[in-house]
């Protein structure tokens, strides 16, 4: 007969077997979608801040990629940036592919989202699609193609992807953020109104855009995924995210960059969505607190607090190699960054890094403080964002720099 105590395991085992079914079937449930019998022209919106080598190495991509049709409109907060001359050098030897757009200083709200709004501008009669990506990442050059025949082939109005964290130096903070993050790669799908954009992947037809009436949704905002998202909630346009469109996106943390990093992402969440941080919130400390009574049980002889740990130590190996599969997939090994220590962290300290999302996440509500590219902000409401301090930047430091990907909260 179980006991009290031993009932309360039931949500952990839940939780335990739901997230390995989930990233075992994960590569069963990608698919080529679909060609469409044409290929529409495509707009691809990127808010650039500094000029580093992976917003290099982005931009060489982005200009090769296997479509046709396609054009980037690139925004920058001020011709000071370095980004604009670098970008202004492509625009020369790619004329007609690149348009540069300079949104000026913001005064209120993200300089990401008025880089957006500004770009919103340069958007063509002509651009059927409208695509939005960081410049911290790497498309592959089917990229493009997936994503469009994803959003054509389906029934809904927008499409979205997710990060692949891929470590570039060998230290174990960075190691521990990209294994965190891969666990929300596989995550279950949940139904509308569970879903999340992401803003490195997000396409839509210019016709939904302007039935969100995006402009509205951003104005005093940071976030520009999670109040598109409120957009497409509010007027009952339907996305999904699509299980290949994933993007590499190269990291490198020491720990209190990635303490502030995971930090910032929940508190956005929690500001944007609490019912989805609560939901968070479940699914991550459920698991913390369970096994740590299940350690202490069994070291009591409690059979059942045994028969727990194995299982969850089985599922963890499961859910590992459900994440080697999707890289093996995607990727060759080397470049989804699943070699040497990451592969070993990821496996062999699951303790540590799911301890470290989980304590991300229980310390994010305790501050309305956040700083994003190097900018200090305080966070009174979604639309109601106030810049507390905006650094004086030099070229070195620009060119040195800090991705919109990146960040750091007080």
């Amino acid at each position: 007969m179980p006991t009290i105590t031993d009932l309360l395991f039931l949500p952990w085992a839940a939780i335990i077997l739901v997230s390995t079914i989930a990233a075992w079937r994960y590569v069963g449930e990608m698919k080529d979608p679909p060609a469409p019998s044409r290929w529409p022209a495509v707009a691809i919106l990127v808010p650039v801040k500094g000029f580093t080598p992976t917003t290099k190495a982005c931009f060489e991509r982005l200009l090769e990629l296997a479509y046709a049709d396609f054009r980037l409109v690139v925004a920058v907060e001020s011709e000071a940036d370095p980004a604009a001359a670098a970008i202004s050098a492509l625009q020369a030897l790619r004329p007609g592919k690149i348009t540069l757009v300079v949104a000026g200083i913001a005064a209120r709200g993200g300089q990401k989202v008025a880089n957006l709004l500004a770009a919103l501008d340069a958007i063509e009669d002509r651009d059927e699609i409208v695509v939005f990506t960081d410049a911290d990442t790497l498309p592959d050059a089917g990229w493009l193609r997936r994503v469009v025949a994803s959003l054509l082939g389906s029934r809904f109005g927008a499409v979205t992807g997710y990060r692949w964290m891929v470590p570039t130096d060998a230290s174990l903070s960075t190691a521990v953020v990209a294994a965190a993050n891969r666990s929300i790669v596989t995550l279950p799908r949940l139904p509308a109104p569970g879903n999340l954009l992401w803003g490195g992947t997000i396409a839509l037809r210019r016709e939904t855009l302007k039935t969100i009436d995006i402009r509205a949704y951003w104005r005093g905002a940071v976030s520009d995924d999670l109040q598109m998202t409120r957009a497409l909630h509010d007027h009952g346009v339907e996305f999904f995210s699509s299980f290949e469109n994933l993007l590499l996106s190269p990291v490198a943390f020491d720990w209190p960059s990635a303490f502030a990093f995971a930090i910032r992402q929940y508190r956005l969440l929690f500001l944007h969505f609490p019912g989805l941080w609560c939901i968070g919130a479940v699914l991550l400390v459920t698991p913390v607190l369970s096994s740590s009574l299940a350690v202490v049980l069994a070291w009591g002889g409690s059979r059942v607090a045994l028969v727990m740990l194995v299982l969850a130590l089985a599922c963890g190996e499961i859910r590992f190699r459900g994440r080697r599969r999707i890289a093996a997939a995607l990727w060759r090994e080397d470049q989804a960054g699943f070699l040497g220590k990451p592969a070993h962290v990821d496996r062999w300290l699951r303790p540590l890094w799911f301890g470290f999302h989980a304590a991300c996440l229980v310390a994010s509500p305790w501050s309305r403080k956040i700083r994003w590219a190097e900018i200090e902000y305080v966070l009174h409401d979604p639309q109601d964002v106030e810049i507390l301090r905006r650094p004086t930047v030099s070229a070195d430091s620009a060119r040195a720099g800090t991705a919109y990907g990146r960040s750091t909260v007080d």
